[in-house]
């Protein structure tokens, strides 16, 4: 629940950070002196400071701020999102070109939509059998987790007693404290859900106990199941010269997996512990150390690279700023500018789409059919640089190709520093 409870908040955290850049609409036209500043007033906000004609001193005006903080209710928001799904090109050019009174600017339009994103990833619930399995807490996990907490603990009062002076003062403490924080968050889930497991499997041991499995005889009578004995059963000897039939292993599992079921944590902990994995080659030997640590609390480190793919995404955009710039590479009169408020706008549609994916698959009767909705990313793109950048038809398809291919290229570049970013620090 608190990974809902931060990804609102980072939402509306996004959309506070974007009504800042945008500003907004005035209400009704004033007259007289500016209360700010003291400049004559002739409209809506005053021609000195841009401050509103009329400042609102209403309770009420508290939870309007905040609304439109958040969504924008009054402005932009429902001007910007139409055009950026059904005419995108259009969006970008009448932007480009000095049109943008109406609409979101590029910057405030993808924030919003990206940790929009994460919002909508943070309200995924994984099947059931997957949860299933991941709550199969060990002792041994406990121990390891509370060992981790020591660690970190202890690296916080080394922090405390003995500052870095190369660091900004303190950081060092911040970041010490901020670790021992997640590590006791973590030890805290072990326990629960180590707790859980074993309320468990005492209910289950109790329902056997009081139910216990029964066998039908031959005349008809039920009977208790035999306990399978140490002794193995008399196999009667062949008498037509073929092999003596095998008895089953009384004690085998039908399934193996249901003995032990390795999970995602336990491949990440045992690629940790492989001599022969090196993330960073040469003298990087303290890095690889680090990224394997972390690689031992597997939650831990997921939480780590979500939280370096929500701070660092702003990184999408100059990523993908080159790769747009080669394709228009001939092409006058298009600026850096124009292919950075494309990247922006695409970027957000993508975003939102992801979005759309996400919450509508948690709808029981549409579940995965949801992901059908990612076959609109194509056409969606070859809309938006057709009339973002004045293309016929074939320049418009063909620079589609590649730029879809350039996206594979950004989003696997992108993943790769993120995990690196989250891991290694």
């Amino acid at each position: 629940m608190s990974g809902e409870i931060e990804a609102a908040g980072a939402l509306a955290t996004a959309g506070v950070v974007g009504a800042a850049i945008e500003g907004r609409e005035g209400g009704a036209p004033g007259e007289g002196d500016c209360p700010n500043c003291g400049t004559k007033i002739a409209g809506r906000f005053c021609s000195n400071c841009g401050q509103h004609a009329h400042p609102n001193r209403k309770l009420t005006g508290v939870i309007t701020e905040f609304l439109h903080g958040l969504w924008n209710f009054d402005t932009k928001a429902w001007r910007t999102i139409p055009m950026l799904v059904a005419r995108p090109g259009t969006l970008t050019r009448n932007y480009v070109y000095g049109k943008r009174a109406r609409y979101l600017a590029p910057l405030t339009m993808f924030l919003f939509a990206i940790f929009l994103m994460f919002f909508a990833f943070s309200t995924i619930n994984p099947p059931q059998n997957i949860r299933d399995n991941e709550v199969q807490v060990t002792q041994q996990d406990l121990a390891e987790a509370r060992q981790e907490l020591s660690q970190v603990q202890a690296e916080l009062e080394s922090a405390r007693a003995h500052p870095d002076p190369d660091e900004p003062v303190g950081l060092e403490v911040s970041l010490a404290e901020n670790a021992v924080r997640l590590a006791q968050a973590h030890v805290d889930r072990l326990e629960r859900q180590l707790t859980q497991a074993q309320a468990r499997e005492a209910e289950r041991a109790r329902a056997q106990a009081e139910n216990p499995p029964v066998r039908i005889s031959v005349d008809g009578a039920n009977e208790p199941a035999a306990t399978p004995s140490a002794t193995p059963p008399v196999v009667p000897p062949a008498t037509d010269g073929a092999a003596p039939p095998q008895p089953a292993a009384p004690d085998a599992p039908a399934n193996e997996n249901d003995q032990q079921i390795e999970t995602w944590q336990d491949g990440l902990r045992a690629l940790g512990a492989s001599d022969d994995f090196v993330v960073f080659g040469g003298a990087n030997e303290e890095l690889n150390q680090r990224v394997k640590s972390k690689l031992q609390n597997p939650d831990l480190a997921l939480y780590q690279i979500q939280d370096a793919a929500s701070k660092f995404s702003f990184l999408l955009a100059p990523l993908s700023l080159p790769f747009i710039a080669l394709l228009f590479l001939w092409k006058r009169g298009i600026t850096l500018y124009d292919h950075m408020a494309y990247a922006l706008y695409a970027l957000a549609f993508a975003a939102l789409l992801f979005s759309a994916a996400v919450l509508l698959g948690e709808i029981s009767f549409i579940g995965w059919s949801a992901a059908w909705l990612l076959l609109a990313l194509p056409v969606h793109m070859w809309f938006h640089l057709k009339g973002a950048y004045a293309l016929g038809w074939w320049s418009a398809t063909w620079r589609t190709i590649l730029m879809l291919n350039f996206s594979y290229i950004v989003a696997t570049t992108f993943t790769v520093l993120v995990i690196v970013l989250g891991l290694a620090g």
